[in-house]
């Protein structure tokens, strides 16, 4: 964790880091075992080096590694980067998988095109989403494009609220360029839905995934 966070802040992503590790202890909704659709829609848009910020347990970094892109994955929770490693390593594709917090990446000297954020942004709010798009805007390149699905605020389920078109837009006013949004259906784990069945309509809940440049 980064000793310049302030004390609040610090203390607010060791409750997440701790939530999240008990949570990849069982199944986790997101644990489909591939992508969400819309990245492997735009997959002919992502460039090379590629980011998976809060990869889980890699399957976004591995469908891309699989076409041949560089790519680097991190995860603050050790478990998922265990798993990632492991699937990696049984599938003979080359990934980068690093034990990092997304809050440290302005700290960072690593430059991407492409970063790839399915379901990392709406877990942050405040301070901690304006922190997190600082270090996004650190780390890709002018030119690159971050590829972002989160649940939206039109689905009642949705974790902390979901993420609104205006928040969408402000968080990345200054710097970027929102090439596009578009509402989607989240695909859920079978695992979860079957030991969970209300927690989620039967089609999944909404999302957006928006396309957005760093400005030149």
């Amino acid at each position: 964790m980064n000793s310049e966070q302030p004390k609040e802040s610090r203390t607010t992503n060791h409750h997440t880091h701790a939530g999240f590790t008990e949570i990849y202890k069982a199944n986790p909704p997101w644990e489909i075992g591939r992508p969400q659709p819309p990245f492997i829609a735009v997959a002919a848009q992502v460039a090379s080096p590629v980011l998976d910020a809060g990869c889980g347990t890699g399957n976004a970094a591995l469908f891309f590694a699989a076409r041949s892109h560089q790519v680097t994955g991190i995860d603050f929770v050790e478990e998922a980067i265990r798993q990632a490693r492991a699937k990696a390593a049984e599938r003979g594709l080359s990934v980068e998988f690093l034990v990092k917090d997304a809050m440290t990446l302005s700290a960072w000297d690593q430059r991407f095109a492409s970063v790839i954020d399915s379901g990392l942004f709406h877990i942050y709010s405040g301070d901690d989403r304006r922190r997190y798009v600082q270090g996004l805007a650190h780390v890709v390149k002018p030119g690159g494009r971050l590829f972002l699905f989160v649940f939206s605020d039109e689905e009642p389920s949705a974790p902390r609220g979901g993420v609104s078109l205006p928040d969408l837009y402000d968080s990345f006013a200054t710097g970027w360029d929102i090439e596009s949004v578009q509402s989607v259906r989240v695909e859920i784990n079978p695992a979860f839905t079957a030991e969970f069945p209300n927690e989620f309509p039967k089609d999944g809940p909404m999302g957006r995934f928006a396309i957005i440049r760093r400005k030149e």
